[in-house]
């Protein structure tokens, strides 16, 4: 979930198709949709212009097939502009709380600020309501 500067509000995920783009608003781009865990560089989320970014929410989601967060072996490794890594283990043993709000980016003038959140939810909708993005959530499908 994301905020741009100018208002722009949106969601960045595989479900709907939307992986943004890295040459135009939002200048955030999520490479792929890596369903199976298989892919050896997972899936990465690239913030290609952060001046026009007011704040991101990076969550994940745990999809049908996983009993929780712990089950899968989750983890999230962030990489700043310095290159300093930082790794988050989801590991939320909760099976009611798939979607995790991972950590929250934002600017301030020309730094970009990665704050570790790791807030469990049940889903897109609590997550929103807790960050006050304002969305209008419909049900959907991978398939």
């Amino acid at each position: 979930m994301f905020e741009l500067k100018d208002g722009t509000k949106s969601v960045i995920q595989p479900l709907g198709g939307n992986f943004g783009s890295p040459h135009g608003p939002p200048w955030i781009h999520l490479d792929k949709d890596d369903r199976s865990g298989a892919a050896a560089d997972g899936e990465n989320l690239y913030l290609m212009r952060p001046e026009f970014i007011a704040r991101v929410m990076v969550f994940a989601l745990i999809y049908e097939g996983a009993a929780d967060f712990r089950s899968v072996g989750g983890y999230m490794t962030m990489v700043d502009q310095a290159g300093s890594q930082t790794q988050i283990i989801l590991d939320n043993p909760d099976a009611n709380r798939p979607f995790c709000a991972v950590a929250l980016i934002t600017t301030q003038g020309d730094q970009v600020v990665i704050q570790k959140e790791e807030r469990y939810f049940r889903g897109h909708r609590d997550a929103d309501s807790y960050y006050a993005f304002g969305f209008e959530w419909t049900p959907g499908s991978k398939d």
